[in-house]
C-alpha cells in the first residue's frame, strides 16, 4: 500500500469512530514548568491528531515585546516538528486579483488591527521553518466573493471577518487532516488567534471558533493550547476578567512557565514573566 493509501485508510478509520463530546472543563489550577517548550511537550506526550495553538495578537503598542509567534517558532515548533506532518497558519495572501473589494478590506484590516510590520516577517519565518523541517505549510484561502462580502460602505464588517476567519481555519484544518501524513508524524499543528481554537467558547463568541467542530471531526483527537505572553495579556481587561488570570498571578515565579489545564484536551501556557 502506498503512503497516501495508508494515510487515507487511517483517516477513514478515525472518522468512522463516534464523535465524542469534549471532556468536561475543570476549575483552573496552575503548575510550574521550567519552560514553555517543556510544558507543551508534557501536554502533548503521546498526542496524535490536531493541536491548535492560540495567541493574543500583537499590535503596534506592544511591538517592543517579543511575540508569542516568535517564541513559538524558536522554542516550541522545533520540539514538535519531528512529530508533525502539517502546519496551518492563520494568515492569507492578498493576491491582487479581487479588485477594489480586496484592496479596501486589506487596507481597513491593516489600519484597524495595527499589526506591527514584524508580524508578517515572523509568519514568513515560521512557514519557512516548517518547510525546512519537512512539515507541509498551509495558509487560508479567501475568495473574491468573500472579499466582496466583507467590504461595506462604512468599512469592514469585523464580526463577519472573525466568523469568516474561523470558517477558513476550519476548512484548512480539515484539508490538512485528510492529507497524507508521514510515518511517525501524526500531528497537524495549527497556529492562530486564541479566539478561533477555543474548545469551550463563550456563547457570544462560538461563531468564531472551529474548536468544537474540529474536535468532533477528529473524533476527539483535538487539543487546544493557548500560548500567552504575560505583558500582552495583562493589558487586556477581558483577559484580567478570566478565572485563570488570578490563578496565574498567584502561581507565577521568575524564570518559570505556568500551565493551567482547562480539561484533558485544553490548556493555557504562559511564558515566564521575565522572559524577553
Amino acid at each position: 500500500m502506498t503512503l497516501a493509501g495508508a494515510s487515507l485508510l487511517a483517516a477513514a478509520l478515525v472518522l468512522a469512530r463516534p464523535a465524542p463530546a469534549p471532556p468536561r472543563a475543570i476549575a483552573p489550577v496552575a503548575r510550574l514548568e521550567p519552560s514553555a517548550a517543556e510544558a507543551v511537550a508534557r501536554l502533548l506526550d503521546g498526542a496524535a491528531g490536531v493541536v491548535a495553538f492560540g495567541e493574543v495578537h500583537q499590535d503596534t503598542a506592544t511591538a517592543a515585546t517579543r511575540s508569542a509567534l516568535a517564541r513559538f517558532t524558536d522554542e516550541i515548533f522545533p520540539a514538535l516538528a519531528a512529530r508533525a506532518s502539517h502546519l496551518v497558519v492563520e494568515t492569507w495572501i492578498a493576491r491582487g486579483d479581487c479588485g477594489e473589494a480586496e484592496a479596501a478590506v486589506t487596507k481597513d484590516v491593516e489600519r484597524t488591527t495595527e499589526r506591527p510590520p514584524e508580524t508578517e516577517s515572523e509568519i514568513v519565518r515560521l512557514l519557512r521553518r516548517a518547510r525546512q523541517a519537512g512539515v507541509a505549510p498551509h495558509i487560508l484561502e479567501i475568495s473574491c466573493e468573500q472579499y466582496r462580502d466583507l467590504a461595506k460602505a462604512e468599512g469592514v464588517d469585523y464580526d463577519r471577518l472573525l466568523t469568516l476567519t474561523g470558517q477558513a481555519l476550519d476548512a484548512a484544518v480539515r484539508k490538512a487532516a485528510l492529507a497524507p501524513r508521514r510515518p511517525g508524524r501524526p500531528l497537524v499543528l495549527v497556529y492562530g488567534g486564541a479566539l478561533h481554537n477555543d474548545l469551550y467558547p463563550a456563547p457570544a463568541l462560538a461563531g468564531y471558533s472551529f474548536g468544537p467542530d474540529i474536535h468532533a471531526f477528529m473524533r476527539g483527537t483535538y487539543r487546544e493550547i493557548d500560548l500567552y505572553v504575560p505583558s500582552l495579556v495583562e493589558r487586556l481587561a477581558a483577559m484580567r476578567a478570566e478565572r485563570w488570570f488570578a490563578v496565574w498571578r498567584r502561581a507565577a515565579r521568575p524564570g518559570r512557565a505556568v500551565v493551567i489545564p482547562r480539561s484533558p484536551r485544553s490548556a493555557i501556557v504562559l511564558f515566564p514573566a521575565d522572559q524577553r
